[in-house]
């Protein structure tokens, strides 16, 4: 599938710590393709790759690469460090003890654990201080870093048995189901964690230094658009539906691609807490702001390669899926 979309919660934090330095977010706003106007309509998503290049500018204009959240920058090149300490380990269960325990080695704010209780395996992230009020933005975040690498080190999506955080509720908590590839997500808990397999901790892991060197050379860009052949009937629908969007498919025709009856996929995608109208409002409009945003195409094209037939539905759609017009996306370029 085409990189992903990101909410316009995440640019926010982003530029949340440099409040007094509006020259420099406008810098690296406009460097990345990004409208300002995007940043007052909450429901805005941006290209997953103008994304992760801001968030990368902005970690290296702080020389922070939590970008204030924390209780102490981290210095540049903290992840790297422990990337390459990960990648050397034999399997995924000493790459992990060795994450949890480099970070266990900064002052910045959080403690990083790793537990074994019976088949599962948790991750968890506490505060270093008791009681100490941090931001979400920097659990559920480094929580996403986490898997991510995780999944990276063994090749293969690890499937997330649940999720956990200790804050309530977000508005932009649906955006946490594809982050984690996961519905099962709790807030208000004694702690963030994430929680798998622990069969999983014996995947041997085989690093070439070609692929560390291609990781590390942009590993925001390369967490967002990570992909595996993955079970998810989520994923399948959307390839599936993105690849003739033009040709305005029928749920039918989409369930019949994928060799199912009509019902039994509906039911596949129930089960994983889905229904074929929010994957298909997703998918037309990532590919909308992809149109929009990379290739030039106008508003009336990129409505007819989406299964638009007038342009005046799709910009009322638009406009209900992301609470900004379509220009706003062609400006970016």
């Amino acid at each position: 599938m085409r990189s992903p979309t990101i909410a316009i919660y995440f640019v926010q934090k982003c530029l949340q710590n440099l409040p007094a330095q509006p020259e420099l977010q406008h810098k690296l706003l406009e460097k990345n393709h990004i409208s300002p106007s995007l940043l007052y309509k909450p429901n805005a998503r941006v290209p997953g790759e103008n994304y992760a290049n801001l968030s990368r500018d902005t970690m290296q204009s702080m020389g922070d690469e939590i970008m204030g959240f924390g209780s102490q920058a981290q210095k540049l090149g903290c992840w790297a460090t422990m990337t390459e300490l990960a990648a050397s380990a034999p399997n995924l269960g000493e790459a992990l003890k060795r994450l949890t325990r480099f970070y266990r080695l900064i002052p910045w704010g959080l403690s990083t654990k790793l537990e074994i209780h019976g088949d599962m395996t948790n991750i968890s992230l506490t505060p270093s201080v008791a009681n100490a009020q941090l931001d979400p933005y920097l659990y559920e975040s480094f929580l996403f870093y986490i898997h991510r690498t995780a999944n990276w080190l063994i090749g293969r999506q690890i499937p997330l048995h649940r999720v956990d955080f200790n804050f309530s509720e977000m508005p932009q908590a649906a955006e946490y189901w594809n982050l984690f590839l996961t519905k099962n997500i709790h807030y208000q808990q004694p702690r963030a964690q994430i929680q798998f397999s622990a069969s999983l901790l014996e995947q041997n892991i085989h690093i070439s230094p070609q692929a560390l060197n291609k990781f590390l050379a942009h590993v925001n860009f390369a967490m967002i658009t990570q992909s595996y052949t993955s079970k998810s009937w989520y994923y399948k629908v959307g390839a599936s539906l993105e690849a003739k969007l033009e040709d305005k498919p029928s749920f039918a025709d989409i369930a019949n691609d994928l060799n199912l009856h009509p019902h039994t996929l509906r039911s596949y995608l129930r089960e994983e807490g889905f229904q074929y109208q929010d994957i298909k409002d997703r998918v037309r409009c990532d590919s909308a702001i992809f149109h929009l945003s990379h290739t030039g195409c106008s508003v009336e094209e990129t409505a007819a390669l989406i299964g638009f037939s007038e342009a005046s539905a799709f910009i009322r759609s638009f406009k209900k899926w992301t609470g900004a017009k379509p220009m706003e996306y062609k400006k970016q370029r």
